[in-house]
């Protein structure tokens, strides 16, 4: 488990190499897609990604590495991974790149699924990943691990949360139902996580110390912290 801090962020800038990596990979058309922008732009959002696909980039597991990327979108990156793993894309592509992604997934063997994980997820895989999702954009997390970890040997989670509160004004897309939800805090993720403490390498400890983090790689205040956990298929 990696609680992400500033320390953390100065210590990979010294080598930034997926930055590197995209200036290597990107072609024409991939510039102008926002995923991918943030990628470029961020620094935080490339510690991240080393840390989550760092070994199937640099090729260190297996061709055929089974891998159901939710909610990745799409960046200058997705095809090495699609090169590295058998790639499938589990993904709205809310930010756009899906004209883009439909004229490349037969080049680069990437198998998009366009649709919510809730209905889609029904195969197995060698690793589930879900960078960024839980339980910021999505507060599924519970009913995604149910349904992620009887499926994969191991599931790769960015999980974000604000220990200053955050909320939001939101409208139902079916019904005129304006709502407000308000983010989850480390307390209220810790609790939720205890459940899998044996299946990843974490302690009490350290669930506890996330409700008392306020130190923020991104601008909006939020914590960020990684958590791998072994699937029932491990």
């Amino acid at each position: 488990m990696v609680t992400y801090t500033n320390d953390i962020l100065k210590k990979y800038m010294k080598n930034d190499w997926i930055y590197n990596l995209l200036l290597k990979n990107m072609t024409v058309g991939e510039e102008n897609i926002k995923t991918n922008k943030w990628l470029i732009e961020m620094d935080n959002k490339r510690l991240i990604y080393a840390d989550v696909y760092g070994d199937i980039l640099r090729g260190e597991t297996d061709s055929e590495l089974k891998v159901l990327d939710v909610g990745g979108g799409i960046n200058s990156l997705t095809k090495v991974l699609a090169s590295n793993s058998s790639y499938y894309l589990l993904d709205f592509l809310a930010h756009g790149g899906d004209e883009y992604l439909k004229t490349s997934c037969g080049e680069y063997n990437i198998f998009w699924i366009k649709s919510d994980w809730y209905e889609a997820l029904t195969d197995k895989y060698d690793v589930i990943i879900a960078n960024d999702i839980f339980p910021d954009v999505d507060m599924r997390l519970d009913l995604f691990l149910q349904k992620a970890l009887p499926r994969c040997k191991e599931c790769r989670l960015i999980l974000t949360y604000y220990n200053s509160p955050k909320f939001y004004m939101t409208k139902r897309v079916d019904d005129s139902e304006i709502m407000t939800f308000l983010s989850w805090d480390g307390e209220i993720l810790g609790m939720k996580m205890e459940k899998y403490l044996a299946r990843m390498d974490a302690t009490m400890q350290d669930l506890e110390e996330m409700k008392y983090n306020y130190d923020s790689i991104f601008r909006n205040g939020r914590q960020v912290c990684y958590i791998k956990l072994k699937g029932d298929l491990y």
